[in-house]
């Protein structure tokens, strides 16, 4: 897969999908770590260019066969760049405790196994196409978005472009990133999904506790809006 760069002038809420990113649990201190005999690496914290870059270092030409995740998200093109690498190395995930955002829109779909620790939480709440089509059918949000100028929406639409390519290579269906925020979920903030469910947007090879989606959200929605999707057994998304 290509590597993705920045773009030459990042959209101002680059590193949050939503406004609602301020109000999600607070990231733990960074962290790129590399255990070359266990094949294990650790990056806890925002995603973002310096920690990528860091952590591609450390682990040099060397294989890894997992890493460890705790993130609420950051840098959309930089948690690319890390999801690619991920998914060239053919590693596996585990979060031990969040996995938010561009987290989860990014690097959770482009592991080969996925390990949710008991008391961890995977949640989305849109990605850039669904802020392209926010700003495209502005009628249709509630609250109304904000209208981007002209250069912030190309910028979008660029960075739209590379995401389009990124899920097509992975293989998984971008929808996976707001169905929840759709009728008739309408999910307010973050939203979760059963195994079983990521499974229809071909993410497989995913571990939880019993009674993830349920337990999770009880667990963490006292600390960010969040909430349990079920989609209608089967027929079309």
């Amino acid at each position: 897969m290509p590597a993705f760069r920045p773009a030459s002038a990042l959209l101002p809420a680059a590193a949050c999908v939503l406004s609602a990113c301020s109000s999600l649990p607070a990231d733990p201190a960074p962290e790129q770590r590399v255990d070359l005999t266990a094949a294990r690496a650790i990056y806890h914290g925002p995603i973002d260019w310096y920690g990528v870059h860091r952590l591609q270092s450390l682990a040099g030409s060397h294989r890894l066969k997992v890493l460890e995740i705790d993130s609420r998200g950051g840098d959309a093109e930089a948690a690319m760049a890390l999801g690619s690498w991920i998914h060239r190395q053919g590693m596996n995930l585990e979060v031990s405790r969040l996995c938010l955002e561009n987290c989860a829109n990014y690097l959770f779909p482009a592991a080969n196994k996925k390990l949710i620790q008991p008391g961890a939480i995977v949640a989305w709440q849109g990605n850039l196409q669904y802020r392209l089509q926010q700003q495209q059918h502005p009628a249709a949000e509630q609250p109304r978005p904000a209208a981007m100028s002209a250069e912030a929406l190309n910028a979008l639409r660029k960075q739209v472009s590379l995401e389009e390519l990124y899920f097509q290579r992975l293989g998984v269906d971008p929808r996976v990133c707001w169905i929840g925020k759709l009728p008739p979920y309408n999910a307010k903030g973050a939203f979760v999904l059963p195994p079983e469910d990521l499974r229809r947007f071909n993410i497989s090879g995913v571990r939880t506790e019993k009674e993830y989606s349920a337990r999770s959200v009880a667990r963490w929605q006292t600390q960010f809006a969040v909430e349990k999707i079920v989609l209608p057994y089967g027929g079309a998304l």
